[in-house]
């Protein structure tokens, strides 16, 4: 098959693509945040999240369509996946409750997909390609379909994947960071006591070789 044609199949599929937005936020302690994410055409949103820093794991999460019909509600959850039908174009709102904790800042990282196109608009580039499809290849234009769909969904497989392990990373380089930062303190902690007890040690040696000092004076008492 021509390449050139290959390219332009390809472009086919990928323009119905809606968006795509991954984000990592700080949620602060006793704090909500909100993020709003417009969608032109109705159609499937799907949407991941996880906590990968911060206290228990734990975030209220709340995700409300453009008609104010709540989607999403969970309370106290380390991560999950939805796949949910948003009827009306406008502006969803996806918020982040961390009120419940008094000390302990989230970090949180969420990702929405959606493909919002619409079939109507597909249809008329697929119908628009039939004619050039059958001149240049021994296929019909269905069996065509099929094999960019399940492309497409080989893709999305992928896509799935490569999130998931984003977000155990993510969470992984917290974690090595948190321990990291730990160690250091705990390092200097103990030079800081080391340099102590050695100047404490060498006040006391020299002044017990001084008669006239009040360490040596009591020393001498004892014994």
């Amino acid at each position: 098959m021509d390449m050139k044609y290959l390219l332009y199949l390809f472009a086919i599929t990928c323009s119905s693509n809606g968006f795509e937005q991954d984000l990592t936020v700080e949620i602060g302690a006793g704090k909500m945040e909100c993020f709003y994410q417009a969608v032109k055409n109705p159609g499937s949103v799907e949407i991941e999240y996880q906590v990968i820093d911060g206290g228990d794991l734990d975030i209220n999460f709340f995700v409300q369509a453009p008609d104010g019909k709540v989607l999403i509600s969970e309370h106290r959850k380390t991560d999950n996946f939805h796949k949910v039908e948003i009827r009306t174009p406008g502006d969803m709102k996806v918020c982040m409750d961390n009120t419940f904790s008094h000390f302990a800042t989230k970090l949180v990282f969420f990702e929405l997909v959606s493909d919002d196109d619409e079939d109507n608009e597909d249809n008329n580039k697929w119908d628009g390609a039939q004619e050039e499809i059958a001149q240049l290849m021994d296929m019909t234009i269905e069996d065509l379909k099929t094999l960019l769909e399940k492309l497409g969904q080989n893709l999305d497989k992928s896509r799935n994947l490569q999130t998931i392990l984003k977000m155990y990373e993510a969470r992984d380089r917290n974690i090595m960071e948190n321990n990291f930062e730990k160690v250091n303190q705990m390092s200097a902690i103990q030079v800081v006591v080391m340099i102590v007890v050695g100047l404490v040690q060498v006040f006391v040696i020299r002044h017990l070789f001084d008669d006239k000092s009040k360490v040596s004076g009591i020393l001498k008492a004892k014994t």
